[in-house]
């Protein structure tokens, strides 16, 4: 498990009030998730993944021998899956819902994987793991649990489980599996997953809206692509002011947009400026006087015209700003430096 692997805040949020309903003391399930109150109250918040453990972790040991996953399954609000939860509920099929999930998982939980396999009049849906959570069990009782329980919901109560298995031994009474997954259970199986109709699989899913669909896709791949980021990217501050490059002559270049491009939420990308000693609005003032000194070499653009460009209302506040930029006006700049 990496040090460097994160989820939204809503995770271990939904987790912890779970937990404290349940009769486990907030303050001990804010120590073991590790993470501040102020990045929990902001569902898109990044936080370590690792805190989702350490809060299973804790709940084992304050409530042995509780059916935890499968009342945590019942208990689970659908916003908790984010983005990821969105972008499956307006796929058109079962099928096209596991593919796009298939894609984006690692912004939901970057260990969960769906795997189909489709075994002539039926279909099995294996779940996979990391060998801790595997080992806890409770929390993998709740993954499987849940996705009969949004498979249900996304068809409209028209499809139930043939069958669920665990590769674990049971751990508690069987009707609770049963009534919680609404099929029967078989333990130390070969797999862990869910057993339905092959048909399932092209069933439509109830609501969907292919272009809600389109528009989440790409949001989540913008999201993918900033949490892909390789460990030589350029820093924080460099990539902010890229940004805000690009987007100038779009009018998109408030702290949210760049914060969502970035994979981040608005208050994690101003913590994240101020450790570096900067700010937002100091990265999108360096970005404009660069972009600035690059539209002034275009002889074809009037000075109203790059004022429009760089985003200010009136060309004089881009003047006072040029003049505090350069000690010179734009037109003076442009008259004697520019070849």
């Amino acid at each position: 498990m990496s040090d460097g692997e994160l989820v939204f805040a809503s995770m271990p949020a939904a987790l912890i009030a779970f937990a404290s309903s349940s009769g486990v003391p907030h303050d001990e399930l804010l120590r073991a998730a590790g993470v501040s109150p102020e990045a929990l109250a902001a569902p898109d918040e990044l936080v370590p993944y690792a805190s989702l453990s350490s809060l299973w972790a804790l709940m084992l040991e304050r409530l042995p021998g509780e059916p935890l996953g499968l009342t945590y399954a019942r208990w689970i609000p659908v916003s908790v899956v984010g983005i990821v939860g969105h972008v499956v509920r307006h796929s058109e099929t079962l099928r096209d819902a596991v593919a796009v999930y298939g894609r984006f998982f690692r912004l939901m939980d970057p260990h969960l994987r769906i795997v189909v396999e489709e075994r002539g009049e039926v279909i099995h849906l294996a779940l996979e793991h990391e060998p801790r959570v595997v080992a806890m069990a409770e929390p993998i009782e709740m993954m499987v649990a849940t996705l009969a329980r949004f498979i249900a919901l996304y068809l409209d109560g028209a499809a139930r489980p043939l069958e669920a298995m665990f590769r674990h031994p049971r751990r508690h009474p069987t009707p609770l599996y049963e009534e919680a997954l609404g099929a029967p259970v078989r333990f130390e199986a070969a797999a862990t997953g869910l057993v339905y109709d092959a048909r399932v699989l092209d069933a439509p899913l109830v609501g969907a809206d292919p272009s809600v669909r389109d528009y989440l896709v790409r949001h989540a791949e913008q999201l993918l692509a900033a949490r892909a980021a390789p460990a030589g990217a350029a820093p924080l501050d460099a990539r902010v002011r890229a940004l805000i490059g690009e987007r100038l002559d779009r009018g998109e270049v408030d702290q949210a947009r760049i914060a969502r491009a970035l994979g981040m939420s608005t208050r994690s990308l101003q913590r994240a400026l101020k450790d570096l000693g900067t700010s937002f609005t100091a990265q999108l003032d360096e970005a404009r006087r660069g972009k600035a000194i690059e539209l002034l070499r275009r002889r074809d653009l009037a000075l109203q015209e790059i004022a429009f460009l760089l985003g200010y209302g009136e060309p004089r506040h881009f003047y006072r700003s040029f003049r505090r930029w350069t000690g010179t006006t734009p037109g003076e700049y442009r008259r004697t430096r520019v070849r």
